[in-house]
C-alpha cells in the first residue's frame, strides 16, 4: 500500500495498565502480548522495600461496567485498563 499526500493514518492507542502503591516506579505502562501480573510488577520496577505481594489488589471493570476489586494470582493475564495497587507490609 502506498501512502500519498493527504492520506490519514489511524493507529489505535496501545492498551495500558496502571500500577501504584509500594512499587519502585508507579505509573502507566503498555501491555505486552501475554503479559502476566508478575511481569507487570516487574515493569513497575518491582516491590519497594515495604511492598508485599499479599497486599496486591487488582481493580478491573466487568463487562457490565461494574468495578471489581480482586486478589489476582501472579500468573493471571493483565487486561487493558487494569489498575493494580500494591499494599504495604505490616511487618
Amino acid at each position: 500500500m502506498t501512502v500519498a499526500s493527504g492520506d490519514v493514518i489511524y493507529v489505535h492507542r496501545a492498551p495500558m495498565f496502571y500500577i501504584y502503591g509500594e512499587v519502585a516506579r508507579p505509573g502507566s505502562y503498555r501491555i505486552e502480548r501475554g503479559m502476566t501480573i508478575r511481569q507487570a510488577l516487574v515493569q513497575g520496577g518491582g516491590l519497594s522495600p515495604r511492598g508485599t505481594e499479599r497486599g496486591l489488589r487488582l481493580h478491573r471493570r466487568a463487562p457490565n461496567g461494574e468495578l471489581q476489586v480482586m486478589r489476582p494470582s501472579l500468573d493471571d493475564p493483565v487486561q487493558a485498563d487494569d489498575v493494580m495497587h500494591v499494599g504495604e507490609s505490616l511487618f
